[in-house]
């Protein structure tokens, strides 16, 4: 595990090398007697003398620790890979070094999402070589069924040779994502049909309020719906009808995305920024979604109403990191993780934007990097493992649980992407 003395070079010297606002950053406050003598002052003042750079070893060990984390990152990634189906595991033991029984198709999205993302920074020629084996398998995970044409089916059970009965909207939506990224590298039109026609079944999935059914699923010889809001599922499915609409200009899916972003605005003008829905109570997971799916829908036609309410929430969600770099109310990496892409993409949005105080975003962003370091399988916490080479690289769940769920890594190297080249 990391070190916390190795944390705080890497997040509070960042901060007070970035930023001479604010607090006086220092990191009196823990016990780090024992901790390793550090490397450089940690203490920073407003007014203090910042035009002597850092000592140059400092300040390449740190960006060094985060391209070694896109490395390992990029390596426990591709040892998810099922080594027939091609798809991708949502979770891995490390403490009994096993998978699940079954591959989630969501996962197996968001993967290539990363690792295309990965690849234009590193340009690894493997990721390319795997896109087409990875898609069969995402592109044979869409049902073409009368009652779910579009939908992706929720899971596939390897050892039954069995297709899930269940297409869940975030589902579709995340694949979505990942379909138009690939339609718009490769213009293969296979990608944007896929697109539209998990696109279009989720047209037939709105509740007229603005709210999204969540599911669909077959049960005891008949299909449910689920009926409850879930501002995730809400979240996802915004930005992809508005990246659908960017993609394709068809007016449905704006109209449908307006309606979801409508109600979100409704709920924050008589709740708050800070949310929660008929699965969860208000945590910053959910309201995070709101800002970043506005944040998408804001870009099809940039009305100013809903750029407001972005900033608006997205400052709500700052002052509610606690001093560890994590949030208040998010227990993992997979919820942590998101919430450093989420600061990410609105440091550079709000740079785009000529926002005010953009440097916050990064500060959160460095932040909440040390918290997910501290939670990394490394060479220093791995030795006990059974396949301590497996584990490496994988953001484990927290400190009470071991696993590794690979939505969490992919978050966090799509954070880790977002500001390496700045370090």
């Amino acid at each position: 595990m990391i070190s916390l003395n190795l944390r705080y070079v890497f997040v509070v010297f960042l901060l007070s090398l970035l930023t001479g606002a604010g607090t006086l950053w220092q990191v009196s406050k823990l016990d780090l007697s024992l901790a390793e003598p550090p490397l450089v002052s940690y203490q920073r003042t407003r007014g203090a003398d910042q035009s002597k750079e850092a000592p140059v070893d400092s300040e390449r060990l740190e960006k060094d620790l985060v391209l070694e984390k896109i490395e390992q990152g990029k390596e426990f990634l591709l040892r998810m890979e099922h080594p027939e189906l091609h798809g991708f595991y949502k979770k891995y033991d490390a403490l009994a070094d096993s998978f699940e029984a079954r591959l989630h198709t969501v996962y197996s999205a968001s993967i290539i999402y990363t690792l295309l993302k990965v690849y234009d920074f590193d340009k690894d020629e493997r990721i390319i070589a795997g896109v087409p084996l990875w898609t069969d398998f995402l592109l044979s995970r869409q049902s073409e069924a009368p009652e779910t044409f579009g939908a992706f089916y929720y899971s596939y059970y390897f050892g039954e040779q069995e297709k899930e009965p269940r297409f869940v909207v975030g589902t579709a939506a995340l694949s979505i994502f990942t379909l138009l990224d690939l339609y718009e590298r490769t213009g293969e039109t296979v990608y944007l049909s896929s697109a539209r026609m998990a696109g279009d079944w989720l047209l037939s999935m709105k509740r007229p309020d603005g709210v999204m059914k969540a599911d669909k699923e077959y049960e005891n010889g008949q299909w449910v719906f689920d009926e409850r809001e879930s501002l995730l599922y809400n979240g996802q499915v915004l930005a992809a009808f508005s990246r659908l609409y960017l993609a394709t200009g068809v007016g449905d899916y704006y109209l449908a995305g307006e309606k979801i972003a409508q109600h979100f605005l409704s709920r924050v003008e008589k709740e708050g920024c800070y949310l929660g829905d008929d699965y969860r109570i208000k945590n910053p997971i959910s309201s995070a979604w709101l800002v970043m799916s506005l944040l998408d829908f804001y870009k099809a036609k940039e009305k100013t109403e809903y750029k407001t309410v972005i900033f608006q929430c997205a400052s709500d969600l700052l002052v509610r990191q606690m001093e560890d770099g994590g949030w208040s109310g998010a227990y993992s990496t997979s919820g942590n993780g998101w919430l450093a892409e989420v600061m990410g993409e609105m440091y550079h949005f709000c740079q785009k934007e000529k926002g005010v105080e953009c440097i916050r975003y990064k500060e959160a962003l460095l932040g909440v990097i040390g918290w997910l370091m501290e939670n990394t399988y490394s060479q220093e916490n791995t030795a006990n493992l059974p396949n301590p080479d497996m584990a490496l690289g994988g953001l484990f769940w927290n400190q009470d649980n071991k696993y590794v769920r690979t939505d969490a890594l992919c978050h966090g190297l799509n954070a880790y992407l977002l500001i390496v080249e700045e370090l």
